[in-house]
């Protein structure tokens, strides 16, 4: 790429998914007919507060956060010069990306390439793979046949999670320190993976009430046994 010239922007479906529904590489592959005049990246942390006998304020307990959203700006797609269908040649290709796939059930997975600077060295964003999950299009010129030409889109590409590890129960009981701000629940999920699981400390610690719990104390994480 010569210096000075602008790299276009690109979406294009992940390779593993080309496979799995049997397309060629070059079937979903969308090129912005000029680069995006803004892109918004979002991502948000939402703890749960889970309210405390003897405090004054809730103790915020985090698990999981939200997807991250890529939110594109005006993307503009021209067929004024060629005299083709604009939709046919451009925004049908964004629509197929939104739809369900009969094979994958569920969309395909796209990743996001401009330039260099957004990641890695084929510029792909966060080096992450999304979902398409918003298309506004506003068609705004046509030929004198009803014919569109010109179009501008809005795009909003979702976060796909990433396969977290599993986690294996633990196969030996255990201690835990209770901190202030602990709570039955959060301890379930760091230790099972799964909150509904604090009636099996509370039983093996002969806790009748859950709010009451103290810091300092020492719990015994029983086993889940397999």
């Amino acid at each position: 790429m010569a210096e000075g010239t602008f790299q276009k922007a690109r979406i294009a479906v992940y390779k593993d998914d080309h496979v799995k529904t049997g397309k060629g590489a070059d079937m979903e592959f969308v090129e912005f007919y000029f680069n995006p005049q803004a892109v918004r990246v979002t991502k948000t942390l939402k703890p749960k507060e889970q309210k405390t006998a003897g405090q004054n304020a809730p103790a915020p307990q985090f698990t999981a956060g939200d997807a991250a959203k890529i939110e594109f700006g005006e993307l503009l797609f021209d067929t004024f010069e060629t005299r083709t269908n604009v939709y046919n040649q451009h925004v049908s290709r964004l629509e197929s990306l939104i739809l369900l796939d009969e094979h994958l059930h569920r969309p395909v997975r796209v990743m996001f390439s401009w330039g260099t600077g957004w990641g890695d060295a084929q510029g792909q964003i966060n080096t992450g793979l999304w979902f398409v999950t918003g298309l506004d299009v506003n068609y705004t010129m046509f030929l004198p046949n009803g014919t569109p030409v010109r179009a501008t889109c809005k795009l909003t590409l979702t976060e796909v999670p990433k396969e977290a590890p599993t986690k294996s129960s633990p196969d030996t009981a255990h201690v835990h320190l209770v901190a202030r701000s602990d709570t039955l629940q959060g301890i379930a999920f760091r230790e099972y993976d799964d909150p509904a699981q604090w009636r099996r400390i509370a039983e093996a610690n002969g806790i009748d009430d859950p709010l009451a719990l103290q810091p300092g104390r020492r719990l015994l994480i029983p086993p889940i046994l397999k």
